[in-house]
């Protein structure tokens, strides 16, 4: 009876990806589809489809890149080499991620100051960078909460849910063992390709190529709140977690605003690499208190009952609303977050037929002093 009931776990586990692979081959040829027909770009900047798309094939590419010559390289039984895998697969994330994104921005002339959203750097004040670091951690303790909740009410839809579990526990089994440092060096290197590379590769393409891209390809106006979301939005379901995507998505609109408010993709970007370099240092330092989808999703999503998870929100909500508005306040003078808007402006003052929508005008970076 036990063996018949791992097979049929299985093979709807096997039947759960399945399905999984043709939505997600169905809406990449609607994505297709859909910027045929109402173009590629505006004014310079790729639309949602484009964005969409993009995204997608990149992160496509480097899982494909990293996974392929990591089983390549070292076969199915990957864990048993941590630190290569974890090399690999971050060097394939910048070499597709972050280097792709900016090698795409730059084939049609972006600019990148603009794009990469590195306009707010030097008006950033030091405060804004150390108001990030509680900021993020609370997003994170709520977003856990979050997920937690929502994967108590999968609960409920047994025959869904026995399938997506048993395939995020492999998955979260296996990188816990990439994760656990056995010593200071291992610590350094596991920190290293686990907080900074992915860090600065997915603020790069998220909160960079994408959130700027649609923000700045309105037909009437800048639309800052819809890339946020957008953007966000891609950004958890690009982690490929069902249960782990309510948290990722509180994660991803939290570090998209701390690059708005900035125009700073830095503080974003250190930000992301404080929240995952904290979980690392607490799983080196007690390895035994965290679970394994902990370790693996850097998201905290640890097995708490509905009320823990309740009284976390609670304390979350309150202190991360508190330090947003700190954070708001401080960066409220900041003249870079409106180059955007400024240069929808000066689009509209000099007439649309200036601007060409396959070869974006580059601007200077000293355009919006």
């Amino acid at each position: 009876m036990a063996s018949h009931n791992a097979i049929m776990l299985s093979f709807s586990t096997f039947s759960l990806i399945a399905v999984g692979a043709v939505v997600t081959l169905a809406l990449i040829g609607g994505i297709f589809y859909t910027s045929l027909r109402s173009g590629w770009m505006k004014h310079g900047y790729f639309t949602i489809p484009s964005v969409i798309l993009i995204v997608v094939v990149l992160f496509i590419m480097f899982q494909g890149l990293g996974s392929g010559i990591t089983l390549s390289v070292m076969g199915a039984h990957f864990e048993n080499h941590p630190i290569a895998a974890l090399s690999i697969n971050g060097l394939a994330e910048i070499a597709v991620l972050l280097v792709g994104a900016v090698l795409i921005s730059r084939a049609i002339k972006q600019n990148p100051f603009a794009v990469f959203r590195l306009e707010g750097f030097w008006e950033t004040p030091p405060t804004a960078y150390i108001l990030a670091i509680p900021i993020m951690l609370l997003a994170q303790m709520g977003g856990s909460a979050i997920s937690v909740l929502a994967e108590h009410i999968w609960k409920f839809f047994p025959t869904i849910y026995q399938p997506l579990n048993s395939y995020e526990t492999a998955g979260d089994s296996a990188i816990q063992s990439l994760v656990t440092a056995h010593g200071p060096m291992d610590l350094l290197l596991i920190f290293l390709f686990v907080a900074i590379v992915p860090a600065f590769s997915e603020e790069t393409l998220f909160r960079g190529f994408a959130q700027t891209n649609i923000e700045r390809s309105g037909s009437k106006h800048t639309r800052p709140f819809v890339a946020l979301v957008l953007a966000s939005i891609l950004f958890a379901a690009m982690h490929a977690s069902v249960f782990k995507f309510p948290g990722l998505l509180v994660l991803g609109l939290t570090l998209g605003w701390l690059t708005y408010r900035t125009n700073n993709l830095f503080t974003g970007a250190l930000a992301h690499a404080l929240n995952n370099g904290f979980i690392v240092a607490v799983l080196y330092l007690n390895p035994d208190q965290l679970s394994s989808k902990t370790a693996s999703s850097l998201m905290g999503t640890e097995e708490i009952s509905g009320s823990d998870a309740l009284i976390m929100l609670l304390f979350a909500s309150v202190g991360l609303t508190l330090f947003l508005l700190l954070f708001h306040r401080i960066t409220t003078p900041l003249q870079a977050r409106g180059n955007a808007e400024r240069e929808f402006e000066t689009r509209l003052t000099q007439g649309n037929n200036s601007f060409d929508d396959h070869t974006i005008n580059e601007y200077p970076s000293d355009h919006y002093e």
